[in-house]
């Protein structure tokens, strides 16, 4: 790797470091992009240019990444399933709603081109997006930065909103993860081989995003059905996080002032109306679903799997319904992102 990265990395892990300190959420992930994005903008200059840092980089530690998300699963999941059978399928209508007004605001708002807005406005998650993005050849400075602005909205308004209406202090992940401290030497590698196998088990089976979504689903479908038990250590959840939000940091490089401010701008008023539209597909579904308002809108807040999941635990919800529904909402983004944005941008898949 070219020795001009490591300056990168430096300021990634300080930001990322700096995010744990304050108790910020994602720490590592969003800190490392705040990190980055800040040294690249503060070195380039218009005869001073980073080289493109390999997509391998990222590609390897979201694997890990998806590897440990399906991990969290339990066999709880079969029995919850029946019972959120309506408000699953009302994510179907809450996707599209919200991709079609975020896409609505970005593009006619914000200006962007059609195929930045349209990946930039996806309900989804920032490495998800992030990689159907770069798949599609979209520009991943716009899209990384609209979807950073957003979860950084939502994951830390959620707890606020609930302290101001319920008067409760809620904690947004303040230094916890979905990790576990109970851990050894086979959890490590059980987890890196499940992301190995499921990488290549992802790209045989031409999954979209297959790098995230082929070590998830693999680790998922072992976790249900009870063939592992498995630990996270959190190194090994703040390590990746902070390798894939350097990386994606490093993606700032040519980004102007007046993008960023514009792309703040959309952030704001994309994550309200996502907040908005979560709020009232809340309101419906309480009527039909054994849940109260509250862990219905953090189920549908587009925030991060694990933040929301871990809001949800503060607040006394159960968090696998919780992250059942941000689960089936990232799947399906992913779904129907991929897919919609083939026919409507004619995109051709990569061999």
């Amino acid at each position: 790797m070219d020795i001009r990265f490591l300056p990168i990395f430096l300021f990634g892990l300080i930001g990322g470091y700096c995010a744990y300190l304050i108790g910020a959420p994602m720490p590592f992930m969003l800190g490392g992009i705040f990190g980055a994005a800040c040294f690249v903008l503060w070195y380039e200059r218009k005869d001073k240019r980073l080289p493109k840092l390999s997509r391998w980089v990222r590609l390897v530690f979201m694997s890990i990444i998806g590897a440990m998300i399906g991990t969290r699963f339990t066999p709880e999941f079969l029995t919850l399933l029946p019972q959120f059978w309506i408000s699953g399928l009302a994510l179907i209508p809450f996707i599209l709603l919200a991709h079609a007004g975020s896409y609505a605001i970005m593009r006619g708002l914000g200006g962007y081109e059609r195929l930045d807005a349209y990946f930039a406005s996806l309900p989804g998650g920032i490495i998800d997006s992030a990689a159907l993005a770069e798949e599609a050849g979209a520009d991943l400075r716009i899209v990384t930065a609209q979807h950073f602005i957003r979860i950084i909205l939502v994951v830390t308004s959620v707890p606020l909103l609930f302290l101001f209406v319920q008067g409760e202090t809620v904690g947004s992940a303040a230094g916890e993860s979905m990790a576990s401290v109970d851990y050894n030497m086979a959890d490590i590698a059980s987890i890196v081989g499940i992301a190995l196998v499921g990488l290549f088990l992802g790209k045989l089976a031409r999954l979209p995003v297959s790098h995230m979504l082929g070590p998830l689903l693999l680790a998922l479908a072992l976790s249900v059905g009870g063939v592992i038990d498995l630990n996270v250590p959190p190194w090994l959840s703040h390590a990746a996080q902070y390798m894939v939000g350097s990386a994606l940091g490093a993606q700032f490089s040519g980004i102007s002032r007046t993008l960023l401010i514009r792309g703040l701008g959309m952030g704001l008023l994309s994550g309200t109306y996502m907040l908005g539209l979560a709020a009232t597909f809340a309101i419906i579904l309480v009527q039909y679903v054994p849940a109260d308002f509250g862990a219905m809108f953090i189920s549908f807040a587009a925030g991060g799997l694990a933040e929301m999941s871990l809001i949800a635990l503060s607040l006394n919800f159960n968090p696998i319904v919780v992250a059942i529904h941000h689960l089936v909402r990232i799947l399906m983004t992913v779904g129907f992102g991929n897919f919609l944005s083939r026919r409507v941008f004619k995109l051709v898949p990569e061999n």
